[in-house]
């Protein structure tokens, strides 16, 4: 976290103009387009969204996961008891998760060196999965997180914020298990061109783990990380207009 402010505060004092990406997904800014695609990979999932601009500040999305580790957060050193033995608390060995998002962007506060977005974001899903004993798995997720993006350059924005993505897993053949990560976002968005925004974040903090066969909870260290990128302008409604907008821009004035 030092690293990054140590970084967002060198380049707010190397730059006058502070925009940022025009369309943020893994962060708090409203979107600029009315649709936007976003694709990446990490752990513990792959991942594509379906973006769209909603009416006043409301973002929402559709989006789909192969998950192969425990949805929501990947547990460093977690611990259950199934049938006396104890097991780490990764269940999840394959999966499909289909998710729904809204964002709704709270505030945008503009100063001479930086700009910040703060939003609040819900994300409920459903996982199918096999997990670790070769059984079937069923995920429930409700996650809610408040992503803060923070324009540090024309084309960078630092991104920032607390999730917390709360599963709840149904096992075949032996218990449920609640997994409760809360964590931190340490991310960046780049504005690479009119129609592109690569990004990086990764998330950190504890995660707790309880069981429904009265073995209590456990903690441990949580942790997701993700690269892609957003892209606009491509296909459908906002070609045209990007198109439309390029071609008026070409012709002379007279």
């Amino acid at each position: 976290m030092r690293a990054i402010g140590t970084f967002a505060l060198v380049l707010a004092m190397a730059s006058p103009a502070l925009a940022g990406p025009a369309n943020s997904t893994i962060g708090g800014k409203k979107l600029k387009e009315d649709m936007v695609h976003s694709a990446g990979t990490g752990f513990p999932s792959t991942f594509y969204e379906w973006w769209n601009s909603g009416k006043k500040n409301l973002d929402w999305a559709l989006t789909g996961e192969l998950v192969y580790d425990d949805w929501g957060a990947s547990g460093i050193g977690g611990r259950v008891d199934v049938f006396g033995f104890r097991i780490r608390t990764h269940l999840i060995r394959i999966g499909l998760g289909v998710n729904g998002v809204v964002r709704w962007n709270l505030a945008s506060k503009k100063r001479p060196k930086v700009t910040n977005d703060t939003a609040i974001l819900f994300k409920p899903g459903v996982l199918i999965a096999g997990n670790t004993f070769n059984t079937f798995t069923f995920g429930i997720r409700g996650e809610l997180g408040v992503p803060v993006s923070i324009d540090v350059h024309e084309r960078v924005s630092v991104v920032t914020g607390g999730f917390i993505p709360f599963n709840y897993f149904l096992n075949e053949d032996f218990f449920d298990v609640a997994w409760i990560p809360l964590l931190i976002r340490m991310g960046v968005e780049i504005d690479a061109g009119d129609r592109v925004a690569p990004f990086f974040f990764f998330d950190l903090g504890p995660g707790i783990s309880v069981s429904s066969d009265g073995g209590g909870s456990d903690a441990s260290f949580a942790w997701r990380i993700g690269a892609g990128t957003a892209f606009w302008g491509v296909l459908g409604k906002n070609k045209n207009k990007s198109d439309s907008a390029a071609t008026a821009s070409s012709e002379p004035i007279e």
